[in-house]
């Protein structure tokens, strides 16, 4: 149901559908194994225009602390369903992440580099993926985007940190989750910007939660969409 919603939206290629009831098969299995993962609270995967989407928030905002960076992006595939108000197996809580080779990078940026990549990922570049709904908008952690649709395209128009318009000498640090055709794309673009070394998203977030003591952060309102 949930799938197909999403297709019914445009959120979904027919690929990223087919990935995404599987993980979510995958982790209505029954099973004996440990809780390593317990949220108290549901999250939707509905996006909204007055704040982004819920359960896509939790996720970057976790990751964003599990990467020990300033800003997170993610690209709008990268993670799957709603957050449930329930325990997860670490088969569980792994299928949460899209399954679809998603990459992390990461690199120490100034504001100007930070508002071109970011400009990217809300716009599109050249060979790369153009977003095509509000639902293929990038999910953003320690930062809050405006963004103006018009006619079926999208312009960043805003940028904010801590409250505040983020400025062209401030220095962040940076984690982007994309696919590696994704980066490929955005890195061979004028928009993109060289990012030092790439993990496997699913490993690092599978170490995490296996380690014990994981936790979901609260989702935040990252985006504003006029």
């Amino acid at each position: 149901k949930d799938v197909v919603s999403r297709m019914i939206a445009g959120e979904y290629t027919a690929k990223q559908a087919y990935q995404a009831f599987n993980a979510q098969l995958l982790a209505d299995d029954t099973d004996t194994a440990e809780t390593v993962l317990t949220s108290d609270k549901e999250y939707s995967n509905v996006f909204h225009a007055d704040g982004g989407n819920a359960s896509f928030s939790v996720m970057a905002n976790t990751l964003r602390g599990v990467y020990d960076s300033d800003v997170l992006i993610a690209a709008a595939n990268s993670f799957t369903g709603s957050v449930l108000a329930a325990d997860y197996t670490e088969k569980q809580a792994a299928s949460m992440i899209m399954p679809n080779g998603l990459m992390a990078y990461q690199r120490t940026m100034t504001g100007a580099e930070l508002k071109e990549t970011l400009r990217a990922f809300v716009e599109g570049c050249e060979g790369g993926f153009v977003p095509f709904n509000r639902g293929s908008l990038p999910v953003v952690s320690g930062i809050a985007l405006e963004v103006k649709e018009e006619n079926g395209s999208y312009t960043l128009t805003g940028i904010t940190r801590n409250g505040q318009p983020l400025g062209d000498n401030d220095t962040v640090t940076v984690t982007c989750l994309a696919t590696e055709k994704q980066m490929e794309a955005l890195l061979a673009s004028e928009s993109g910007t060289s990012l030092d070394g790439d993990t496997w998203v699913k490993n690092t977030w599978r170490d995490y939660v296996s380690g014990g003591g994981a936790a979901l952060a609260e989702p935040e309102n990252y985006m504003t969409l006029r």
